[in-house]
């Protein structure tokens, strides 16, 4: 009974898939077509000591890939969490940063988070100067299939009026989510562990 309850208990939790920082480097990532791209690491401008990401040109249709392909598990849920830093000087409705997933570098693609509804970007990201932190949760497959890179830019409108660098990012992770199964199988091993626990007392 402890087995199942250890084995029930580790399938309740949520277990990351991938984490960055960007406190050493840019390792974990590639640019556009496999070449090279315009990310930077820069201090953080609210919080001394602290790395984050940012770009040293705007982009547009990606620009910072995961080289990792992730591989989803049918049916399972994920969250995508990021830390996004916005400079109240982006241009309304032509720059800023922009998260979504690949099939490439780039191949077919959504934009789930952005600083406008460009490409269908949802909810939109804020440029007020501060740290905000936002989490994706979707269910897999996506709408662009099982296999899968996260991508990141400071998007400028058509080659427009964007300004690079005041775009910035961290605490980037994926993590799957618990399925209610798990939890209730959790649930069910811990309470039987109590009553055969309650039934050697007497």
């Amino acid at each position: 009974m402890l087995v199942l309850v250890g084995f029930f208990s580790a399938g309740a939790v949520a277990n990351p898939v991938f984490i960055e920082d960007f406190e050493t480097d840019l390792s974990q990532w590639i640019g556009k077509n496999g070449g090279a791209h315009n990310g930077i690491i820069v201090a953080d401008p609210l919080n001394a000591g602290n790395n984050v990401l940012s770009f040293s040109a705007t982009a547009s249709g990606g620009d910072i890939f995961t080289i990792a392909a992730f591989d989803l598990a049918a049916g399972q849920s994920y969250t995508i969490s990021f830390d996004y830093l916005g400079m109240p000087s982006q241009v309304a409705g032509g720059s800023g940063g922009f998260a979504g997933l690949s099939q490439a570098y780039p191949g077919t693609h959504l934009w789930y988070y952005g600083t406008n509804a460009t490409s269908g970007a949802a909810p939109v990201l804020i440029d007020d100067g501060q740290w905000h932190t936002y989490t994706y949760e979707f269910t897999a497959p996506t709408s662009i299939g099982s296999s899968i890179h996260l991508m990141f830019e400071d998007f400028s409108y058509y080659g427009g009026a964007g300004v690079a660098g005041d775009a910035f990012f961290d605490n980037i992770q994926i993590t799957t989510v618990p399925v209610p199964g798990a939890l209730l199988l959790g649930s069910i091993g811990l309470g039987l562990t109590g009553y055969f626990r309650r039934r050697n007392t007497f």
